[in-house]
Order: structure tokens, then C-alpha cells, then sequence
């Protein structure tokens, strides 16, 4: 950091520094190392930029999201949190948490101010009638969470070698890679989803496709979301049909042929 900004000319006191991340990230089901990346915040006196959006309603014990997972505190840990309302709110659109300062920049500078296109009231109500409920009803959190350590217990005890579980264990976000790499690992993360799919259970498979528009490319991958209203026999349905699918789609393919393997015969 301090070599980035000795060739950018910033001054220590730089106001227009900013760390951009996501407290729970959609694609791969990781948390955000906050306890490290607010350390060095301070320390280089940047503005942290929190994306709440996966994380708030699932994370921390009363549902605050990443922060309070990691025991930080908005507005000085975090200078700026946005959340978009169409994940745990079931609504549309997004807010901004900051000081007033920020708080004044978004109302002054957002299209609802200048282009009128701001957020039908139902919407907003929609969404501060979901937030009164996670307030009024913690158990849903509680519950949530509940069902996302049952879902990693239950991959721990049933996987195969063939598919690793990457995603945190916080994560209601579970994310499954190949335990290798192989040239064939997007078709078999869509014939496996396909194969979910027959048998009752939805789950969503990312491969080349689905990154190409992507700065980074992700590997390919099997996504599964777990919710409030699943219950156990939900739970442990998915899993063993997604094992009994993985392993009969894998069988498929000769799963020692590694990317490697392809640029070689290229």
C-alpha cells in the first residue's frame, strides 16, 4: 500500500482512498477477512467500502451481517455499508449506511434526486415490513444458521473425493469445486446440476459461460443456497442427491485429465 501510493503521489492524509469489498461474496461463499482488513484500514487511513448485500440477514448472531460477525462497528470500522433489498428484505433496490456526509452525497447525487426514478413506497415499505420481522422474530436468523451448519455437517459426512466444499462454513452460500482440476469440469458441474434437476432438486452450476464477462475467471462450480424454511429432510435430500448425481455424471469422464494435460495436446 504505501509503495502504490508513493508512485500515485498520495499523501498520507488522502481522503479519496477507498478498500471495496463484499462481506459475503456471491460467487465463491467466502467471508470477508474483516478483522484483518479493518487493521489495515486504520493503519493506512483508507475508507472501507462494505458490500452487505449476501451477508446482512444471514450473518452474525441477531442477522447484522458481516460487522458483526467480526465485532465492528459502522460508520468507523466501515465507513460506507451498502445492502441490496432484493436478498433477505425480498424487496427491490438498495440502501446506503454512512454518516451524514455520505448519507447527503447518495440523496443529493442518486438517480431517484436528478431523474425522478427513485424506489415505488411499496417497495419500501415492502422492505421495512421484512426487516421489522427478522427485528421482531430473531429465530428466523437462529434458524438459518441452524440449517446452514446441518447442511456443512452433512457434506462433511457424505462427500466422495470427487467434489470439496470451498465456501465457508458460515456461509448459507455453498459452493463445490472438483477436488481436481480437469478439462471436463464445466460439463460435469452442468450434467451434475442437470442430473439434480431430474430428481427434484434445484442447485445452479457456473462454468466458462457464466465467467467470461468476469475481470477473473472462477473455476467451475456447483451453488446451493440454503434458506429459513429448509428443514432437515430438505437438507439431507439435496446432499445425497447431489452425491449420488456427482458421482454418476463424473463416472462419465476420465477425471485425471487435468487443464495441464489440454495445453499440452494444444
Amino acid at each position: 500500500l504505501q509503495a502504490t501510493d508513493k508512485k500515485l503521489g498520495r499523501k498520507p492524509n488522502a481522503q479519496r482512498r477507498f478498500i471495496v469489498v463484499e462481506g459475503l461474496y456471491k460467487n465463491l461463499g467466502t467471508v470477508a477477512p474483516l478483522d484483518k482488513i479493518v487493521e489495515l484500514k486504520h493503519k493506512y487511513h483508507y475508507r472501507l467500502i462494505l458490500d452487505e448485500s449476501f451477508s446482512f440477514g444471514t450473518l452474525g448472531t441477531t442477522g447484522r451481517g458481516a460487522l458483526e460477525v467480526f465485532g465492528k462497528r459502522p460508520m468507523y470500522d466501515a465507513e460506507i455499508m451498502t445492502i441490496a433489498l432484493e436478498n433477505s428484505l425480498g424487496s427491490i433496490g438498495g440502501v446506503t449506511v454512512g454518516n451524514e456526509e455520505v448519507v447527503d452525497h447518495q440523496r443529493l447525487s442518486g438517480a431517484g434526486y436528478c431523474f425522478s426514478a427513485s424506489a415505488p413506497p411499496f417497495t419500501a415499505s415492502a422492505a421495512i415490513a421484512s426487516l421489522e420481522i427478522i427485528e421482531s422474530q430473531p429465530e428466523l436468523v437462529q434458524r438459518l444458521q441452524a440449517n446452514v451448519e446441518y447442511m456443512y455437517e452433512q457434506l462433511d459426512a457424505k462427500l466422495t473425493k470427487k467434489l470439496v466444499v470451498t465456501s465457508d462454513t458460515r456461509s448459507p452460500i455453498v459452493v463445490l469445486q472438483l477436488e481436481r482440476e480437469s478439462i471436463y469440469e464445466a460439463a460435469i458441474m452442468n450434467g451434475t446440476m442437470q442430473e439434480c434437476l431430474r430428481r427434484g432438486v434445484a442447485v445452479v452450476a457456473t462454468g466458462q459461460d457464466s465467467s467470461s464477462h468476469m475481470r477473473t475467471v472462477l473455476a467451475p462450480c456447483i451453488r446451493m443456497t440454503v434458506s429459513t424454511l429448509h428443514t432437515k429432510e430438505d437438507i439431507d435430500k439435496a446432499v445425497e442427491t447431489l452425491v449420488e448425481s456427482a458421482e454418476l455424471v463424473a463416472s462419465k469422464y476420465p477425471l485425471e485429465a487435468t487443464a495441464g494435460d489440454s495445453t499440452k495436446a494444444s
